[in-house]
């Protein structure tokens, strides 16, 4: 797996990596590398920084005693040796369950790695790869922005929150953190206009936003307007992200259908769950 240091020149500050002005092609690895470890442990996290990716993207929701843990499911029994709902469940308890293998399943094999509180996750990324926090409970989020600030991770992360664009008002702009931390709008795309949208949502001075769409000509009409407010575009390829059929199933066997029309299209930051194959096209396309 390539080292990280292949990537020591990438910027260290992350509005200087959101930029437009930076070309690079930006990599979310989903809950960590888990194609080499637990979804969402500390162990994904190393991998994936290890491979290069620029951002990982991790679960957190709180314990029935207030512990936020690094999580995606509401119950515990897909990922973990354990069963039971997390949110009614101590934190001791979680503590104890070991992690299953790669996306978990109940076939998949126990680790040695356990469930990581949000602390731990964020320490473990400190210098060597961003934080996408997604919070899976809105009402928890005042308890993630305590520990980003408790840890001084401000600029380490950024916190993403769906938004409605034609909204009269967006009251995360309200928000105690708003400003201090990173914010990523998210919004579907609406057929024919984008950029429309994306000027109502300049109060939020977003240094990117995630869309869904279901016309990729949609995201090159908003080309101008992403280039005028400096917001780079992200897109998720997860299988279960349902946009069209720019997937990852289909970019393994046609990147360039996939991958290459998404960034043709002025997407530049891509959420995978296929990273060392989407590094690896990344690296073949900066080659030509």
């Amino acid at each position: 797996m390539p080292s990280q240091t292949a990537s020591s020149s990438r910027p260290a500050d992350i509005y200087e990596l959101l930029s437009r002005a930076n070309p690079d092609i930006l990599t979310i690895a989903h809950r960590g590398l888990w194609s080499a470890a637990p979804e969402n442990s500390l162990a994904a996290i190393r991998a994936a920084a290890e491979l290069g990716v620029e951002f990982v993207e991790i679960d957190t929701q709180a314990t029935a005693d207030g512990h936020l843990v690094v999580i995606h499911d509401k119950r515990l029994d897909r990922t973990t040796s354990g069963k039971g709902i997390v949110g009614a469940s101590s934190f001791a308890t979680v503590r104890e369950l070991r992690l299953r293998a790669g996306a978990g399943g109940e076939t998949a094999a126990l680790s040695d790695e356990r469930v990581p509180t949000l602390e731990e996750a964020l320490e473990e990324a400190r210098g060597r790869v961003f934080v996408n926090i997604d919070t899976k409970f809105p009402h928890e989020l005042p308890l993630v922005i305590a520990t980003v600030r408790r840890l001084g991770a401000e600029d380490h992360v950024i916190i993403k929150s769906d938004i409605e664009p034609q909204s009269s008002s967006f009251p995360v702009l309200d928000a105690d953190w708003f400003g201090s931390i990173p914010h990523m709008p998210m919004f579907r795309v609406r057929p024919g206009g984008f950029a429309e949208d994306l000027r109502l949502i300049e109060p939020l001075r977003a240094p990117m936003v995630e869309v869904k769409f279901t016309d990729i000509a949609d995201l090159a009409a908003g080309h101008e307007e992403l280039e005028r407010q400096n917001i780079r575009l992200w897109i998720n390829t997860l299988d279960v992200s349902y946009n069209l059929d720019f997937n990852d199933s289909r970019a393994l066997k046609d990147p360039e259908g996939v991958w290459g029309a998404l960034v043709e299209a002025g997407v530049g930051a891509i959420q995978t769950d296929t990273n060392v194959e989407f590094k690896q096209w990344l690296a073949g396309r900066q080659a030509r």
